[in-house]
């Protein structure tokens, strides 16, 4: 690995057969205009796709390290492993692959991360739908346990109570005084459990001002939240790896987190859920509720 630049940003990515998704992401990436001194080095984790999407950024983006999973790393795992080939690096930047960075998007992460006067400081890019530009993803704000809100950028930096992992620009600093991630969990936690750590740790985590990246919520069709498929399916789909109840991993985050009696708090999505699923969806969950940290 080469020596650490002063403004070394490692670039850290995992994808799953979406080819074109992926490569959008990295053309947007290579264009952005960096500030005097700056330089990326990309590391992106091909999770066992099957559709050519490693061979086509090699293609494609030669600069590139593509490392190859097995099918079953998932965000978590997959970022890890391009974080641990990535190291030294003087600043570390996840970065979903299914989002379009706005020009300027690092240039702005950078400045505001500088201007925080903390070197640890963690740095979010809110992201928005790209047709109705509404925001989907950057800095969370607790207002409860089961109250947790995507914020809303201005022009100015915010402190966040937490993050979604899709714009996240990490320093060294930060990483060596709060770890890496927890391997607990496989996709939706992470993040969340990553700026809440951030923030025990007396690191501060602002969002940027503006939308520095635009990217579609998952669809609710074929998920846990289409009140089309059967209950069982929903379930399923509910207790998955990527779902957003995963029995295990949500009882990480709460042995962790949670306020006391942690099983009550624990146990309570799954009641709501079944409630709702019982009565036809006439008792309905907010859907901050439902989805509490992780859009990817």
């Amino acid at each position: 690995m080469a020596a650490v630049a002063t403004q070394d940003v490692a670039v850290l990515l995992t994808c799953f057969n979406r080819r074109e998704t992926t490569l959008r992401c990295l053309r947007a990436l290579y264009q952005q205009e960096l500030p005097p001194g700056v330089a990326l080095r990309v590391v992106l984790t091909d999770d066992g796709s099957s559709d050519g999407t490693g061979d086509a950024v090699r293609s494609e983006f030669p600069a590139v390290t593509v490392l190859r999973g097995d099918g079953n790393q998932y965000w978590v795992g997959g970022t890890m492993m391009a974080w641990e080939a990535a190291r030294p690096a003087a600043f570390y930047l996840w970065l979903n692959d299914d989002v379009k960075l706005r020009p300027g998007a690092i240039r702005k992460l950078i400045e505001v991360q500088a201007a925080s006067g903390d070197p640890a400081t963690i740095a979010v890019g809110a992201t928005c739908d790209p047709d109705e530009g509404k925001t989907c993803t950057g800095g969370m704000e607790r207002r409860g346990w089961y109250d947790v809100r995507v914020m809303e950028p201005t022009d100015q930096p915010q402190m966040c109570d937490s993050i979604n992992g899709n714009i996240v620009l990490i320093p060294r600093v930060a990483e060596e005084r709060i770890g890496a991630l927890d391997m607990a969990y496989t996709h939706f936690f992470a993040d969340g459990d990553y700026g809440i750590r951030a923030r025990q740790h007396g690191i501060p985590v602002l969002l940027a001002p503006g939308h520095l990246g635009e990217c579609k919520l998952n669809p609710i069709a074929n998920s846990s939240f289409d009140a089309k498929l059967p209950l069982r399916q929903r379930w399923r789909r509910m207790l998955g790896p990527k779902g957003y109840r995963p029995p295990r991993q949500w009882w990480a985050f709460v042995r962790t987190h949670a306020p006391r009696p942690k099983t009550a708090y624990w146990l309570a999505p799954y009641v709501l859920f079944g409630l709702e699923s019982i009565t036809g969806g006439r008792m309905r969950l907010r859907r901050n509720v439902r989805r509490p940290m992780k859009v990817t």
